[in-house]
Protein backbone atom coordinates (compact mmCIF):
# COMPACT_ATOMS: atom_id res chain seq x y z
CA UNK A 1 0.00 0.00 0.00
CA UNK A 2 1.41 3.41 -0.89
CA UNK A 3 2.07 5.97 1.85
CA UNK A 4 -0.70 8.42 0.82
CA UNK A 5 -3.31 5.67 0.83
CA UNK A 6 -2.11 4.40 4.21
CA UNK A 7 -2.44 7.94 5.68
CA UNK A 8 -5.96 8.30 4.27
CA UNK A 9 -6.98 4.91 5.65
CA UNK A 10 -5.52 5.79 9.07
CA UNK A 11 -7.48 9.09 9.05
CA UNK A 12 -10.75 7.27 8.30
CA UNK A 13 -10.07 4.70 11.02
CA UNK A 14 -9.27 7.48 13.51
CA UNK A 15 -12.48 9.37 12.68
CA UNK A 16 -14.55 6.21 13.13
CA UNK A 17 -12.85 5.39 16.45
CA UNK A 18 -13.41 8.95 17.71
CA UNK A 19 -17.08 8.69 16.71
CA UNK A 20 -17.32 5.49 18.74
CA UNK A 21 -15.62 7.15 21.72
CA UNK A 22 -18.16 9.98 21.68
CA UNK A 23 -21.08 7.54 21.34
CA UNK A 24 -19.80 5.33 24.18
CA UNK A 25 -19.59 8.44 26.36
CA UNK A 26 -23.34 9.04 25.95
CA UNK A 27 -24.33 5.39 26.35
CA UNK A 28 -22.15 4.69 29.39
CA UNK A 29 -23.15 7.95 31.06
CA UNK A 30 -26.86 7.33 30.50
CA UNK A 31 -26.50 3.72 31.71
CA UNK A 32 -24.46 4.94 34.73
CA UNK A 33 -21.67 2.44 34.06
CA UNK A 34 -19.13 4.50 35.95
CA UNK A 35 -15.89 2.44 35.76
CA UNK A 36 -16.24 2.04 31.99
CA UNK A 37 -17.32 5.68 31.64
CA UNK A 38 -14.32 7.21 33.41
CA UNK A 39 -12.01 4.90 31.44
CA UNK A 40 -12.96 6.94 28.36
CA UNK A 41 -10.75 9.71 29.79
CA UNK A 42 -6.99 9.79 30.14
CA UNK A 43 -5.70 9.29 33.68
CA UNK A 44 -5.51 13.07 34.09
CA UNK A 45 -8.59 13.75 31.94
CA UNK A 46 -10.53 16.96 32.54
CA UNK A 47 -14.29 17.60 32.43
CA UNK A 48 -15.47 21.20 32.71
CA UNK A 49 -18.52 23.34 32.18
CA UNK A 50 -20.74 22.34 35.07
CA UNK A 51 -17.77 22.05 37.39
CA UNK A 52 -14.11 21.43 36.69
CA UNK A 53 -12.99 17.95 37.68
CA UNK A 54 -9.76 16.24 36.72
CA UNK A 55 -8.53 12.67 36.97
CA UNK A 56 -10.52 9.48 36.90
CA UNK A 57 -11.15 9.37 40.66
CA UNK A 58 -12.58 12.91 40.65
CA UNK A 59 -14.59 12.20 37.50
CA UNK A 60 -16.07 9.12 39.14
CA UNK A 61 -17.06 11.04 42.29
CA UNK A 62 -18.54 13.95 40.32
CA UNK A 63 -20.65 11.91 37.91
CA UNK A 64 -21.88 9.52 40.61
CA UNK A 65 -22.98 12.49 42.75
CA UNK A 66 -24.54 14.28 39.76
CA UNK A 67 -26.51 11.20 38.77
CA UNK A 68 -27.99 10.96 42.27
CA UNK A 69 -29.65 14.38 41.88
CA UNK A 70 -31.35 13.44 38.61
CA UNK A 71 -33.95 10.70 38.31
CA UNK A 72 -33.02 9.97 34.71
CA UNK A 73 -31.20 11.55 31.78
CA UNK A 74 -30.44 10.94 28.13
CA UNK A 75 -27.71 12.44 25.95
CA UNK A 76 -28.00 12.73 22.18
CA UNK A 77 -24.99 13.99 20.27
CA UNK A 78 -24.83 14.89 16.58
CA UNK A 79 -22.92 16.98 14.05
CA UNK A 80 -19.49 16.06 15.35
CA UNK A 81 -16.44 17.66 13.79
CA UNK A 82 -12.84 16.67 14.37
CA UNK A 83 -9.39 17.80 13.29
CA UNK A 84 -6.67 15.20 13.78
CA UNK A 85 -2.95 15.87 14.01
CA UNK A 86 -1.01 12.72 14.78
CA UNK A 87 -2.16 11.37 18.12
CA UNK A 88 -4.21 14.45 19.09
CA UNK A 89 -7.69 15.41 17.90
CA UNK A 90 -9.85 18.45 18.59
CA UNK A 91 -13.50 18.89 17.78
CA UNK A 92 -17.00 19.98 18.67
CA UNK A 93 -20.20 17.97 18.83
CA UNK A 94 -23.77 19.19 19.38
CA UNK A 95 -25.77 17.97 22.36
CA UNK A 96 -29.41 17.52 23.23
CA UNK A 97 -29.96 16.59 26.86
CA UNK A 98 -33.26 15.39 28.30
CA UNK A 99 -33.71 14.76 32.00
CA UNK A 100 -36.19 14.27 34.81
CA UNK A 101 -35.67 15.81 38.23
CA UNK A 102 -38.22 16.02 41.00
CA UNK A 103 -40.90 14.66 38.69
CA UNK A 104 -40.30 17.48 36.16
CA UNK A 105 -39.12 16.80 32.60
CA UNK A 106 -36.35 19.11 31.33
CA UNK A 107 -34.99 19.79 27.88
CA UNK A 108 -31.69 21.42 27.02
CA UNK A 109 -29.16 21.76 24.23
CA UNK A 110 -25.54 22.73 23.88
CA UNK A 111 -22.25 21.35 22.69
CA UNK A 112 -19.05 19.66 23.82
CA UNK A 113 -15.58 20.92 22.89
CA UNK A 114 -13.23 17.96 22.96
CA UNK A 115 -9.52 17.29 23.02
CA UNK A 116 -8.82 13.61 22.46
CA UNK A 117 -5.53 11.73 22.41
CA UNK A 118 -4.45 8.30 21.33
CA UNK A 119 -3.07 6.43 24.34
CA UNK A 120 -1.76 2.90 23.90
CA UNK A 121 -3.51 2.71 20.53
CA UNK A 122 -6.90 3.84 21.88
CA UNK A 123 -8.57 7.26 21.65
CA UNK A 124 -9.54 8.87 24.98
CA UNK A 125 -10.71 12.27 26.15
CA UNK A 126 -7.96 14.52 27.47
CA UNK A 127 -10.57 17.20 28.05
CA UNK A 128 -14.27 17.66 27.47
CA UNK A 129 -15.94 21.03 28.03
CA UNK A 130 -19.72 21.26 27.98
CA UNK A 131 -21.59 24.46 27.10
CA UNK A 132 -25.36 24.54 27.53
CA UNK A 133 -27.48 26.99 25.53
CA UNK A 134 -30.57 26.53 27.69
CA UNK A 135 -32.11 24.25 30.34
CA UNK A 136 -35.84 24.52 30.95
CA UNK A 137 -38.83 22.46 32.00
CA UNK A 138 -40.26 20.79 28.92
CA UNK A 139 -43.73 22.16 29.74
CA UNK A 140 -42.44 25.75 29.55
CA UNK A 141 -40.48 25.51 26.31
CA UNK A 142 -37.00 26.77 25.69
CA UNK A 143 -37.49 30.03 23.77
CA UNK A 144 -35.75 32.89 25.51
CA UNK A 145 -34.57 30.79 28.45
CA UNK A 146 -30.78 30.66 28.53
CA UNK A 147 -28.91 28.16 30.62
CA UNK A 148 -27.79 29.72 33.92
CA UNK A 149 -24.32 31.18 33.47
CA UNK A 150 -24.52 31.23 29.65
CA UNK A 151 -23.14 34.45 28.23
CA UNK A 152 -25.09 36.29 25.57
CA UNK A 153 -23.61 36.18 22.08
CA UNK A 154 -21.61 39.28 21.27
Amino acid sequence: MDEALARRLRRIEDELEIGQLRARYCHLLDDRKWPEFVDLFTGDGLFSGLKEVQGRAELLRFFQAFSQTTEDFWHFCTNGTVEIEGDTARGRISLEYLSATGGVSYVSAGHYDDVMVRVDGRWRFRSRHITFYFLTPLSEGWAGRPFPGRRAAS
